[in-house]
């Protein structure tokens, strides 16, 4: 039988989860099996730390622009990488570079860095913080590539508007590759364009997720598009990162010349760049799980063709399937699956089931919540970014609240949460809660007194105090809910467990 127990630990956990969630740290996207960081740069020092990355491009200074590219230019300083782009032709420079059939005169010089035999990772999470250079005409990119090309994952690349940014997998077409494998003149890509705020007014966090089936792109923290391409996918191998800021080539245009110029140089700036690769072990024993509110102690169940309520989680009713969408999961029960009805993006909005489509108004992100016993998660749309929850007119997506309403038990396989556990009563004591008086009968038999804790569903030790037999009732003040009583009585060391229910 699983118990819940209130321990040093869970105040821990609980103190130090509320202290993280007020940090402004940067973390790879929800996953319930949690990450790993395998790589990450800070840029604390005084100088480039090339135990991590080349000074320069891996195979030499120049590229598909028209600055030449060197270590002098590249600094760190005050906790940031510093790429400096500037209106000067090096004296090392030849007059012109070749890339493809373009010729590009090198009258500029900046610089650029990669990690190629230093550290690469196939399938996870890559991410970095940026500043742009305001200047147009300048062409940052934070991108990774193999030998070979391609392909190539472009998490950024900012060549006109600065409150645009570019991503994209750039692959060989797959009836191409399919037969020869990977040919630069047999190219093909996906991915879009973000717009949003000025990225050269200030830092932001740039991400990309992949593995084999799946591809996502973050801005901000914030999913901004999914692709679903593992045969795309299939042609990435382990990739090497590369950070640089070009000048000219794609950014140059009629209507972005370039802007630097002498006493005017351009700066592109990185805070950190983090790499997370998804912890192998998984969190769940079993795809059967049933799913229960902590706030209600029910399970989530299928009503008619297409709704959901709330009902007990011994009904074979609530038992569901939960399928992994390389980090994203959709909620089956049967053949539907759990969605937000007409792709709705308004907090509040009715939840229910369909059939499986693929958008996002059917992919969960599940997040474990680590200060809650047990396996606890919240469920956010990809779509809309809100959260699965119980509400006043029942199933909803809305924000984060202020109580257990957003959070949910796995339960795995035949498992029941404690309060629908039947005790083998090895105490004969009976509780129930009324008029704010929680009530404890039985305590006769020569103890004395007897420890008495009410935990909240999701394990929460909410009151703990010693009663005297003489007088055994506790005086509370509980919100409408379902609790659990333990009763401990003197002398003897099988605590007891029963479920109370509050004005219900």
């Amino acid at each position: 039988m699983h118990i819940y127990r209130f321990t040093l630990y869970t105040l821990l956990s609980s103190v130090l989860g509320f202290i993280g969630s007020n940090h402004s740290v940067a973390a790879p996207p929800s996953s319930l099996n949690g990450w790993n960081m395998v790589f990450n740069d800070e840029f604390d020092g005084d100088h480039l730390d090339k135990t991590k990355w080349n000074p320069t491009y891996n195979w030499g200074h120049t590229h598909n622009h028209r600055a030449y590219c060197v270590e002098e230019n590249v600094s760190v300083a005050d906790g940031k990488l510093i790429i400096k782009g500037e209106a000067k032709r090096h004296p090392q420079a030849p007059a012109t570079c070749k890339s493809g059939d373009k010729t590009y005169s090198l009258d500029y010089t900046s610089g650029a860095i990669d990690t190629r035999g230093k550290f690469e990772v196939k399938h996870g999470y890559i991410e970095g913080r940026f500043k742009m250079p305001k200047q147009l005409g300048t062409w940052p990119a934070f991108w990774t590539l193999q030998d070979g090309w391609p392909p190539e994952i472009d998490i950024f690349e900012v060549p006109h508007s600065r409150n645009e940014n570019h991503y994209y997998l750039h692959y060989t077409k797959t009836d191409w590759y399919a037969q020869h494998g990977s040919a630069w003149d047999h190219e093909a890509s996906f991915g879009g364009v973000h717009k949003g705020p000025d990225k050269s007014a200030d830092f932001h966090n740039y991400g990309v997720e992949w593995d084999d089936q799946f591809m996502r792109f973050y801005f901000d923290d914030q999913l901004v598009a999914t692709y679903n391409r593992p045969a795309e996918l299939s042609q990435l191998s382990a990739q090497y990162i590369i950070i640089n800021l070009a000048i000219g080539g794609w950014a140059e245009t009629t209507e972005t010349p370039i802007q630097v110029t002498s006493g005017n140089p351009a700066y592109l700036e990185c805070d950190w760049v983090r790499v997370w690769k998804r912890n192998e072990t998984s969190a769940l024993s079993t795809d059967q799980i049933k799913l229960m509110s902590l706030e209600t102690g029910t399970c989530l169940q299928p009503e008619g063709n297409y709704g959901l309520k709330l009902g007990d989680c011994a009904d074979e009713a609530s038992r569901a399937k939960i399928v992994d969408l390389g980090g994203m999961y959709r909620i089956n029960f049967g053949d539907q699956v759990l969605e937000v009805p007409d792709e709705s993006k308004d907090a509040g909005h009715q939840l229910g089931l369909w059939g499986w489509n693929g958008k996002g108004h059917q992919q969960l992100s599940l997040s474990r919540v680590n200060e809650k016993d047990g396996l606890v998660v919240t469920m956010k749309f990809a779509h809309s970014g809100l959260y699965a929850q119980t509400g006043n007119s029942g199933l909803q997506q809305n924000g984060l609240p202020n109580s257990d309403a957003a959070y949910w038990r796995i339960l795995q396989g035949d498992e029941l949460p404690a309060s629908t556990c039947n005790n083998e009563n090895p105490i004969p004591v009976n509780v129930w809660f009324s008029a704010g008086r929680l009530h404890i009968y039985g305590l006769e038999g020569g103890a004395n007194q007897a420890t008495v804790s009410v935990y909240s569903t999701s394990g929460v030790c909410l009151h703990r105090s010693v009663v005297e037999t003489s007088n055994p009732f506790v005086d509370l003040d509980l919100p409408e809910g379902i609790y659990v009583a333990g009763v401990e009585i003197e002398n003897n060391d099988k605590p007891f467990f029963q479920k109370i229910v509050v004005g219900k």
